[in-house]
């Protein structure tokens, strides 16, 4: 049953993107490119060669290869029917440190390219990767605080209703907190646009300036995977316990959706941040994580 889940999510990622989209189009006004677009994008890139810049080493050709399977390998372990073998093992900190190792791969093959632009936007990717960490183990303690487990099963499956209704001022702190870092992490507005052209502006984007062909078409994917297994994490966080199975996996994606549609409309109704103000943006973002901790502890 989990192995059909994974299935499931590997072939739904692109989708939330698409539902993300047509949700700003709706907003705009406009037609949109369609929910399934972003499929037809990487299947037309799969077809084309790679280009590689012109002092490139193989650090480069492994780059977004590397990213996409370290972000397949969150997705496999992620405990999409709410019962896993890895996951029950493997501690929630570690599921981060795979998807910080997607980041990595990406930001050695935009150092690698030689590029300018591409070394800039690596630059703030990693900047404002060292704000989003402690904003991410300071929730990871307080779930651990709550189910008394670090593994990511139970981290993830311990907010019962009783819980919910014990912690409901701190769980909803740390639900702002994460929405946040969820954001940052798929490059969303407030913190960055993924539709910006501007160079001196961009941040993901930049780093895949001189990425084409299939490369592009797996650091397409893997953000979109990466958007889906983030998502999942913030629902399955926050929902309490069901029972698990395929149906479990069914209201995870369904909720999901929802959670698309809430990110195309701030994205229809909200400005970029100055890149100056997100790190206080995030700042911002610990002190709500560590009020919810000192909230919890304190009752």
């Amino acid at each position: 049953m989990n192995i059909l889940s994974i299935i499931l999510a590997i072939l739904l990622a692109p989708l939330f993107v698409g539902i993300v989209n047509q949700t700003k189009a709706f907003f705009a006004s406009r037609r949109g490119p369609g929910l399934f677009r972003l499929y037809v994008d990487i299947a037309k890139l799969l077809r084309k060669s790679c280009p590689r810049p012109e002092h490139s080493t193989w650090l480069f050709d492994i780059a977004q290869a590397s990213s996409l399977g370290a972000v397949v390998t969150a997705a496999i372990i992620f405990p999409w029917t709410g019962a896993s073998l890895f996951a029950s093992i493997v501690p929630a900190a570690f599921f981060f440190y795979i998807l910080a190792a997607g980041r990595f791969f990406t930001v050695i093959g935009a150092l690698d390219s030689g590029n300018a632009f591409e070394g800039m936007g690596a630059s703030r990717e990693i900047q404002f990767s060292v704000f989003a960490e402690p904003i991410i183990f300071v929730i990871l303690g307080f779930l651990v605080l709550l189910t008394k487990d670090i593994s990511l099963s139970h981290a993830l499956l311990g907010i019962t209703s009783e819980v919910w209704k014990a912690n409901v001022i701190s769980l909803i702190l740390v639900f702002l907190a994460f929405f946040g870092v969820f954001l940052l992490e798929n490059c969303r507005v407030p913190f960055d646009d993924p539709e910006t052209h501007l160079e001196l502006t961009m941040i993901h984007e930049a780093m895949l300036l001189d990425v084409g062909g299939s490369d592009l078409a797996f650091a397409l994917y893997a953000a979109a995977l990466k958007f889906e297994l983030l998502g999942a994490f913030l629902v399955m966080m926050f929902m309490p316990t069901l029972e698990c199975g395929l149906s479990h996996t069914l209201i995870i994606f369904s909720a999901v959706a929802l959670l698309s549609v809430a990110v195309g409309i701030i994205e229809s109704i909200m400005a970029r941040f100055r890149l100056l103000k997100t790190p206080e943006a995030l700042i911002g973002l610990f002190l709500v994580a560590s009020l919810a901790v000192l909230i919890h502890l304190s009752f």
